[in-house]
């Protein structure tokens, strides 16, 4: 068997947590010989990409198995950074990626605030950089700074390494670097660049597969987790609010997110 590990949409830690029954299920089937990554994401959270792309590779150190990441339409940021976990990319014709690169943003609502709805925020904080930055007023220079430190940096080095080195037999450490400023490809740029190694089709990554196995036929299998009761339930009360707005979904407006996600999504 040739096991197919989905990864689609905005990778977040709910879809880490797929990733990892997937993984985990393919693990346990003695059957399973290899394993075909197939990416359709702009990427999401650094952390749930991260998590991810590690899923992968203690995967292959623990089971000894070929991976073949296959780009389906868009494997861009955060989806790169799972792809190169793999031993090979394959990509098809028309698929988008790259875009190695960090993302950040939120909201400043003090315009809406103050000046249309006459509310003023009130903080009360101990320590300088506390509230730094605010969604309640526009961030200054030194706050941008202090940002760019803590958090992009890190989180831009990290994914510049982690490239580095699933793709080092391709790749310097200095053409890593000097594709990593956010540039998207399509297939036949991004094999020029040696950002990915195939272009193909399914079909193709799974002959890739095989042929790293060092098997002739193989059953291709998917998981999929099954539908419940809850799940219908759930679904079912997800149509009765139009733009649920609670405590929670207020603090995720307010809370600046660094993303490894293609920003353009």
């Amino acid at each position: 068997r040739i096991a197919v590990i989905d990864i689609e949409g905005i990778i977040d830690e709910s879809q880490a947590e797929n990733d990892h029954r997937q993984l985990d299920t393919a693990g346990k089937d003695s059957a399973v010989k290899g394993i075909i990554v197939r990416v359709n994401s702009p990427g999401g959270t650094i952390a749930a990409s991260d998590r991810i792309y590690r899923e992968i590779v203690e995967y292959r150190t623990r089971q000894g198995q070929p991976a073949v990441a296959f780009m389906q339409g868009l494997a861009a940021s955060g989806g790169y950074y799972a792809c190169v976990a793999c031993e090979q990319i394959v990509a098809e014709p028309t698929a988008i990626t790259g875009s190695i690169g960090v993302v950040m943003s939120h909201f400043v609502f003090q315009d809406l605030l103050e000046n249309k709805l006459g509310v003023q925020p009130v903080f009360l904080t101990k320590g300088q950089k506390k509230d730094w930055p605010s969604s309640f007023r526009k961030p200054s220079a030194e706050e941008l700074a202090y940002i760019d430190d803590r958090l992009l940096e890190p989180a831009y080095q990290r994914f510049i390494g982690v490239v580095r080195e699933g793709r080092k037999q391709v790749l310097s450490a200095q053409e890593v670097s000097k594709l990593a400023d956010g540039s998207i490809y399509v297939a036949d740029q991004a094999r020029a660049v040696e950002l990915i190694d195939e272009i193909g089709y399914l079909d193709d990554a799974i002959t890739m597969v095989k042929n790293q196995a060092g098997i002739k036929d193989a059953q291709v299998i998917e998981y999929r987790k099954p539908l419940s009761f809850m799940d219908l339930l759930m679904a079912q009360g997800k149509k009765t609010s139009i733009l649920p707005l609670d405590r929670a979904k207020l603090f995720e407006l307010c809370t600046p997110q660094v993303l490894y996600l293609w920003n353009a999504y």
